[in-house]
């Protein structure tokens, strides 16, 4: 499909956000990503978010989902030192739907899980009347299996990632 056709279907179905339909699994349950997990890969529509000390490069350690809320304990790197931050987001109408301010308005959406294995979320941050977009693998043990990590590059090609822009964050030495 060349660029003006995909560009009159997203906006006939309601923007980039048409894109995120949620898991594929219809007996998923946003309580089944409870737990630990890790930070494996991170890629951006925004090279420089995927900086070391860059302030949207987080690594996720535990997810906790209540009844309104995703909240998600987490480091990050400031100043060569790994903080650990606690970061809560707001449910919304639409199920795996979420939004966090946080350097701007973000909107998260959770697309695919295996709860046992692995979790993709992708995050749409608007700041400075800019979008860009970030997604993120986590799995339940270090480091993923060939499979997932394929798994995460087709979800970033299919929403216009480059795999320039994907880091495995097991190999770069980036994660605390």
């Amino acid at each position: 499909m060349n660029t003006p056709r995909l560009v009159l279907v997203l906006a006939l179905l309601g923007g980039p956000h048409a894109l995120h339909t949620g898991p594929r699994d219809p007996s998923i349950d946003e309580n089944m990503v409870n737990g630990d997990w890790f930070s494996i890969a991170q890629a951006s529509s925004e090279p420089k978010l995927l900086w070391k000390d860059s302030h949207m490069m987080f690594f996720v350690r535990k997810i906790h989902v209540s009844l309104k809320t995703i909240e998600f304990h987490l480091y990050r790197r400031i100043q060569g030192m790994c903080v650990p931050i606690i970061m809560m987001a707001n449910k919304t109408k639409k199920k795996f739907q979420y939004t966090l301010k946080y350097a701007g308005h973000n909107v998260i959406f959770l697309e695919e899980v295996d709860p046992s294995r692995f979790l993709i979320f992708c995050i749409h941050n608007h700041w400075h009347g800019k979008e860009t977009v970030v997604v993120n693998l986590l799995s339940r043990t270090p480091p993923a299996s060939w499979d997932i990590m394929q798994t995460f590059k087709n979800y970033c090609k299919s929403h216009g990632i480059s795999p320039a822009n994907i880091i495995n964050l097991t190999r770069t030495g980036a994660a605390p």
